[in-house]
């Protein structure tokens, strides 16, 4: 800073302003400051900045499960875009849904300062890990609840549209609707299952436990879960798949086994206009689910001291592929 301020013709104290974007700088001296940074190739220390008392690493950090997922990919587009208009950085880790890397992977981006944290939690109890961290950077949940944390969080309507997807099913005429989903344990597997029930009460059907198949983690996992549920002795005759990556699978087996099979599923697919056969999907702006979340950790960042707060978005039922669904076609 000695250097620039020398050839800039100015103080330190103003190269400092013009570093930190201060105001009621003469654009003169800023263009002077700001051509002698770029002669001398200076650039800022945003590490040794933090060290300094009462600084800010102007960073947060998103922790998902897989940034391969669609899904994912558009949570961290839309909190990208707002940390950008707060001049911070978002950084992304993953957990591939193990809570021992969830674990490490908070405690250390803790340690490098992050002002806070964007996470998608993994199905464990959270209680003690967001007590020891919380004091040191505010925390969002995006997707999940875990229960008993004081947390804000933003969600989707899980609940209420697994229900109007299943209920889309019976009034095609479907009766035998099979249950696919992943661990019960995680928040949004419980609510979606819960809308899935409470479907078929709606339409006075029996909830047998023999359409119901839980622990599906891959699409190979979810495609042989659903070719056992499509044939005998459970014969179901239609399939609500509770994520993305498992109507995959679902779309799999219905392609293997033939015949009339229906098919509704919660997140959009990628490409499922292409297919012959038609599938209901539930979908919502997962952009906006990340926009939410990093609005509030920016409330928090910012000093605010609110209760905990839920978001809930919206999701609404669209048609993919041949949009004619119901028995018979």
């Amino acid at each position: 800073m000695r250097d620039v301020a020398k050839a800039a013709g100015v103080s330190q104290a103003t190269v400092s302003r013009v570093v930190n974007d201060e105001r009621y700088i003469r654009p003169e001296t800023r263009a002077a400051v700001e051509r002698a940074i770029a002669e001398l190739g200076f650039h800022r220390n945003e590490i040794a900045r933090t060290l300094r008392p009462g600084q800010a690493a102007n960073t947060i950090a998103l922790v998902i499960e897989d940034p391969g997922n669609p899904f994912w990919s558009a949570i961290i587009r839309g909190a990208e875009e707002t940390a950008r208009r707060h001049r911070h950085m978002l950084v992304v880790g993953s957990t591939g849904q193990d809570y021992d890397q969830e674990r490490d992977l908070l405690r250390d981006l803790v340690r490098r300062r992050v002002d806070g944290l964007l996470v998608v939690p993994t199905a464990h109890d959270h209680v003690d890990l967001h007590h020891e961290l919380a004091r040191r950077a505010p925390m969002v949940f995006i997707d999940r609840v875990p229960p008993g944390v004081p947390a804000d969080s933003v969600v989707l309507d899980s609940f209420g549209g697994a229900r109007s997807a299943v209920a889309h099913l019976i009034s095609a005429g479907y009766r035998r609707i099979a249950f696919l989903g992943g661990d019960p344990a995680v928040h949004t597997g419980a609510a979606r299952q819960a809308g899935y029930r409470q479907a078929l009460a709606d339409a006075g059907l029996p909830c047998d436990p023999a359409l119901i198949s839980l622990g599906n983690h891959t699409v190979t996992a979810a495609a042989r879960s659903a070719a056992e549920l499509l044939t005998e002795p459970v014969d179901a005759d239609a399939v609500f798949a509770d994520n993305n990556r498992i109507c995959v699978g679902v779309l799999h087996a219905a392609a293997a086994h033939g015949g009339d099979v229906g098919i509704a599923g919660f997140d959009d697919v990628e490409l499922v206009d292409l297919l012959p056969r038609p599938v209901a999907l539930i979908t919502y702006d997962a952009v906006e689910l990340g926009r939410q979340a990093a609005t509030l950790l920016f409330d928090r960042i910012g000093g605010s001291t609110a209760e905990a707060r839920r978001v809930v978005l919206p999701t609404k039922l669209v048609h993919r592929g041949d949009a004619a669904i119901g028995r018979g076609r």
